[in-house]
């Protein structure tokens, strides 16, 4: 610390006023600076000095970056700090440079001595430094209380909060004064009442039952995730959540907020600052878990949809080093992580057609109306005239929160009889044009009308094309559906908030970017516009060409994207009958990208109803249309209908003949083609295939299906070396190609036949890889591979009961999802399970298996990753099993 010399005569003693500077990312500062931090730091205490000076402050000490100055007046040092963060501001710094200073002041009892202060207010006012932001002034209520009113100069409360140094919870102030920022983040403090959680103004309606059930789920060494629709209020019940259950966790409730953070790596950043932990990036995340160690603390991350990955891996290493931690997440989608409960948040019942006040009012619907209509309008008051027709208008709102708060903010101008009268004129105007769309889509129709009118002409022509969307779009897809030249492509992002002002549209966070979406009743009358527009066409045409582009079939499958196409997957079925009249090829090729998807996740029997749909209303000779029928015969061939697979199999050689095969599905029909031979026992038929589409140029993809191909038969024949050496090609292409979604099963053919050659160790760690990317991918028949396999290695160990519990939840998942095995897979797991019975009993053996089949997934995903780390470490030390 470097210390100015001064006597003591001219620091002031008494009530004085303690003001702690410090620059924000100090550190990262100076690293992007590198020799011009010196410049821009001397600059920086330049301008503070000024401000310091100009108020009677005396600067009692440098360290690094910051200040310490004392005030023998409080509004001086106020004053001071105000000024000094004007000067700041107003500074042109470099544009890596921009400097962000936090202050912090704290009055107290002191007397200098040589020129220093050793008194408990200057370390308190340290502490209140350490709990602003860059930009930021807080001070301790102590010192508000002191300052005499000056002119533009205010304070507004923060709340209390935990401080070190000081004995009981400090109550924070945030300097307001012109010029000056007004909004930051929350105060990096732990709040005094043991949470951080900020409780909407508005009303908790509707979500008792929910958060009662949340409640009771929610426990140390446990994540729980609610999962919904945008608009449905899981972070209004998470934040209720938070609230209720603070007192049964010891150290507190701590909600982190993923909405705005863009870099993934900031994610423990974020949960870091939420509970007062260090804030550095990548290197901080191990002191965070350190803090977090022995704490019997709720995490709740919200949004984690932002970064799912991010937040799923952070979490199970949470939970993993932190034995008393809890996690509650919000999020459109799940983590899909082992030991994950899921709840989903539905909309609000509806009543009944009733007229009676008392039972209305048990309507949550109903409930929500009245108090987001009460705060609208106050004094709204619920009369027996009211009731029929509010009962109405949240029937035909669906129970959905975000439409009926829509409709009772419009009680600030009319009463509810009017708005319903309203609905029923337009609702006969509408059904006069069109008689066929339900009841409650013309009411709605009506409604949104109005707000239409509304509307500038470039928001009516967003609203018109984003309704080609199925569900939530990003902002990109939206450009590529709404700009045409004339409307151009950097106004859209505007359009697009424009229309979630107005209440259009909602954003909902997913993945890594904000995503929008519609009311189903908003889409639907947008879709009409647009129609009448002509203008669904040149939209669709627009949309399906930037589809393609990002996310088209012969794209690697990979998890980015299969996380990108099960966001865009309502989409993509959307876009595809719109497309098919004016382009087949484009329609097919799409087509095609869903079923891809579909195998790639292994829900085999929703991809042949899908493929099967598609086939039949996409009928135009292209060669897209051969890759469809392809792909709908390896998917028949998934859950062994041979014959099925053969008729569609036929069709694309037909097809093919007369129109050749796409570039990006080659050797497609070849590699169909030998898998009919392996389900019908033609292996060297299979090996044939595989090994004359090998000898061409193939791409990647196309190479390590047939090594698959060709591996698969030589197994089924007993030639196991021979096997080995395909599968290990089959992985070593789809690693080349960046095929992820494919890397699990190679790795699980890997392991069959190591385990066949006896070796375990090896098959233990295959089948190992196999399930951690199964498991990461949403791929339950690899999952259920890697039972089986645990299952032989428990049998082989004489842990028979383990054995057949395995054995038999992997049957379960297969018959459910309607996975065949091939012969020789089906004769050894009917083995297996005659030897567990043989050596249990018959009554054990149905215990056992009654057992397994109680599993959840990841209940028994977590069995089967037990079994195989067994395996592999007492294979590896030699010990015997």
């Amino acid at each position: 610390m470097i210390r100015n010399v001064k006597l003591d005569r001219e620091l002031p003693s008494g009530i004085v006023t303690f003001v702690f500077s410090d620059i924000e990312g100090s550190t990262k500062l100076m690293k992007r600076l590198g020799p011009r931090y010196m410049d821009v730091l001397e600059r920086h205490r330049e301008l503070l000095r000024t401000a310091w000076s100009a108020h009677g402050g005396a600067e009692v000490a440098t360290e690094g970056d910051g200040c310490f100055v004392a005030f023998a007046n409080a509004t001086d040092a106020i004053r001071a700090c105000a000024e000094g963060q004007r000067l700041l501001q107003a500074e042109a710094w470099p544009e890596d440079g921009v400097v962000r200073v936090r202050m912090g002041a704290h009055s107290g009892l002191a007397a200098p001595h040589h020129g220093d202060y050793v008194a408990l207010a200057a370390s308190q006012a340290a502490r209140v430094t350490n709990a602003a932001h860059g930009g930021q002034v807080l001070v301790s209520e102590e010192t508000a209380e002191r300052c005499a009113s000056v002119p533009g100069i205010g304070f507004v409360t923060a709340g209390r909060f935990r401080l070190r140094d000081f004995d009981e919870p400090v109550c924070l102030q945030q300097l307001t004064a012109s010029g000056l920022e007004q909004k930051f983040p929350a105060v990096r403090a732990l709040p005094a009442e043991g949470h951080n959680v900020v409780r909407p103004a508005n009303t908790f309606v509707g979500r008792d039952h929910e958060a009662s059930h949340v409640a009771s789920l929610l426990r140390p060494g446990r994540l729980v995730t609610i999962v919904g629709p945008g608009g449905v209020g899981k972070t209004r019940l998470a934040l209720e959540l938070g609230v209720r259950v603070a007192e049964a966790w010891s150290d507190g409730v701590w909600v982190v907020d993923l909405s705005n953070v863009e870099d993934p790596e900031l994610v423990g950043d974020a949960i870091g600052a939420a509970v007062g932990g260090p804030t550095r990036g990548v290197e901080g995340w191990d002191e965070i878990i350190e803090v977090l160690r022995s704490q019997n603390a709720l995490i709740v991350l919200d949004n984690t949809e932002v970064h799912v990955e991010q937040c799923a891996r952070l979490a199970l290493e949470l939970l993993k080093s932190c034995k008393q931690l809890g996690i509650l997440t919000t999020g459109r989608e799940p983590l899909r992580v082992a030991g994950e409960l899921i709840v989903p948040l539905a909309p609000l019942p509806v009543p009944g057609a009733v007229s009676d006040r008392d039972e209305a009012e048990r309507s949550a619907a109903v409930r929500l109306f009245l108090d987001r209509a009460r705060a609208a309008r106050p004094g709204f008051a619920f009369g027996a005239e009211a009731v029929a027709p509010i009962v109405g208008i949240c029937r035909r709102l669906e129970g959905l929160p975000l439409a009926i708060e829509i409709a009772a903010n419009r009680t600030s101008v009319l009463q509810p009889a009017e708005i319903l009268a309203g609905l029923d004129d337009m609702h006969r105007l509408l059904r006069s044009r069109d008689r066929s769309l339900p009841e409650r889509q013309r009411s709605m129709e009506a409604l949104l009308d109005w707000s239409y009118r509304l509307l500038g002409a470039d928001e009516k022509a967003a609203l018109r094309r984003l309704s080609l969307f199925g569900s939530g779009f990003s902002v990109e897809a939206a450009t590529a559906a709404v700009a045409d030249g004339l409307l151009a492509a950097v106004d859209v992002p505007e359009l697009i908030w424009s229309l979630v002002d107005r209440s259009l549209i909602s954003a909902d966070l997913t993945a890594n970017a904000t995503r929008y979406r519609f009311l189903e009743t908003v889409r639907q009358y947008g879709r009409r516009l647009l129609d009448g527009a002509h203008e669904t066409e040149p939209a669709a045409r627009r949309l399906s060409a930037w589809y393609l582009e990002a996310l088209g079939p012969w794209r690697a499958a990979d998890r980015a994207w299969i996380g990108d196409v099960q966001l865009e997957l309502d989409n993509l079925r959307a876009i595809i009958p719109l497309v098919a009249p004016f382009d087949s090829e484009a329609a097919q090729q799409l087509a095609c990208l869903v079923g891809r998807y579909l195998d790639a996740i292994q829900a085999y029997r929703l991809g042949i109803d899908e493929l099967q749909r598609f086939a039949a209303e996409l009928r135009a000779e292209t060669p897209g249309r051969v890759a469809l029928l392809t792909t709908l015969a390896h998917l028949r061939l998934r859950i062994g209908d041979v014959d099925a697979a053969r008729v569609a199999l036929g069709e694309a050689n037909n097809v093919n003949e007369r129109t050749g095969s796409p570039s990006w599905d080659d050797a497609g029909l070849a590699r169909t083609a030998g898998e009919v031979a392996m389900r019908t026992g033609e292996l060297a038929s299979a090996a044939s295939i595989a090994e004359a589409a090998l000898g061409q140029g193939l791409s990647p993809r196309a190479r390590a299906r047939m090594w698959n191909l060709l591996g698969l038969a030589r197994s089924a024949a007993g030639d196991l070396r021979g096997a080995l050496a395909a599968f290990e090609e089959e992985r070593e292409e789809h690693s080349r190609a960046g095929h992820e979604a494919f890397l699990a099963g190679a790795e699980g053919n890997l392991a069959e036949i190591a385990l066949r050659l006896g070796d375990t160790a090896t098959a233990a760690r295959h089948q190992h890889a196999c399930l951690e990317l199964a498991l990461a991918l949403g791929q339950p028949v690899m999952v259920a591979y890697s039972l089986i396999v645990a299952a032989r290695l428990a049998a082989a160990g004489e842990d028979w009961w383990t054995s057949a519990r395995l054995g038999a939840k992997a049957n379960d998942i297969l018959k459910e999802i309607g996975q065949r095995l091939y012969d020789d897979d089906l004769q050894a797991s009917e083995r297996l399970r005659a030897a567990a019975q043989e050596h249990l009993g018959a009554k054990d053996y149905a215990e056992a298996a009654g057992s397994g089949l109680s599993l959840d997934a990841p209940g028994a995903a977590l069995l089967a990753d037990q079994v195989l780390s067994i395996a592999r470490t007492t294979a590896l030390s030699g010990q015997p099993r």
